[in-house]
């Protein structure tokens, strides 16, 4: 077996530790920010945006079950259903933002109070609020963490029925829309759409991406080390390509891989850090087939 290179260990392990601080600060202030958009532009106004928070204000409405309670013990719910269908590494991303949502949705609740807004337009209202919570939601994805919730019925449906996240969770929260409309009345409804929209739209431009996976073509001398790097820490496959410049007319090879946009960050780090010289292309993927 080939011995590994100490000075590549040395490399992971530095930026493992970086990576793993920044990412959790991240992950943080995206919980943060987007409990604070709920509690203060959403909440106040029956607007229900999907997920386990939205659903928790019909809840509300007939039960009078706290929103941080409900949010908890039905994330919690789900995280256990996780941790048999999706797996014990899911499971370990998503147990930090099922307990941290709920103290972020209780603490911000007292700003309802403090930041209570007089603003005279209900659009405007839903427009900050999609925009900030947008924000938190990208930089939650972003992070590489989950919340769990309904996230992890996304991904239940994916993995086992193979059906997208995007169908899914436009699936699940169409139908919360629907009975926010019945309960809170149609206009509420709509609003709860633009609210969507404007999220989903603040998300993408957070995340930098329009797809929930990248491809990498990277051209290198050290093809063997971040080869290496993928397969042990990633556990993704990577495919070699021969391929001659088009100028300097000498050989070199080419590494293929395709990660999900959660690690896209972390390997083109780790790849800068292997290889200073290294000429890399990224580009959206949005469907993968076949594969062993």
């Amino acid at each position: 077996m080939e011995k590994r290179d100490t000075r590549i260990d040395e490399i992971i392990n530095n930026l493992t530790i970086r990576n793993r601080s920044e990412r959790i600060a991240i992950f943080i202030w995206g919980v943060f920010t987007y409990a604070t958009a709920f509690s203060v532009f959403f909440s106040p106004q029956n607007i229900v945006t999907g997920g386990t928070t939205g659903l928790s204000l019909l809840v509300d409405k007939f039960l009078k079950i706290d929103t941080s309670i409900f949010v908890f013990v039905s994330s919690f719910v789900l995280l256990i259903i996780g941790y048999f269908l999706l797996g014990k590494e899911n499971t370990i991303k998503t147990i930090f933002g099922v307990i941290l949502l709920p103290i972020f949705l209780e603490f911000t609740s007292i700003f309802q109070i403090m930041f209570h807004l007089e603003i005279s337009s209900l659009f405007l209202t839903i427009f900050f609020g999609g925009i900030i919570m947008g924000l938190g939601n990208g930089m939650i994805i972003r992070s590489g963490f989950s919340v769990g919730g309904f996230q992890t019925i996304y991904q239940i449906f994916y993995k086992y029925f193979g059906i997208s996240i995007g169908k899914s969770t436009l699936l699940v929260n169409g139908i919360l829309v629907f009975f926010s409309g019945i309960i809170f009345g149609f206009s509420s409804a709509l609003y709860a759409i633009i609210g969507l929209y404007i999220s989903s739209v603040v998300t993408d431009k957070v995340m930098l991406e329009s797809s929930i996976t990248k491809t990498f073509y990277i051209i290198t001398e050290k093809e063997k080390e971040i080869s290496q790097y993928i397969v042990e820490n990633f556990g993704y496959g990577v495919t070699v390509l021969n391929a001659v410049g088009g100028y300097s007319n000498q050989e070199k090879k080419i590494l293929m891989c395709a990660v999900p946009t959660r690690n896209y960050y972390e390997l083109k780090d780790v790849v800068q850090k292997i290889d200073k010289e290294v000429f890399f292309l990224i580009a959206d993927t949005y469907e993968i087939y076949g594969g062993v």
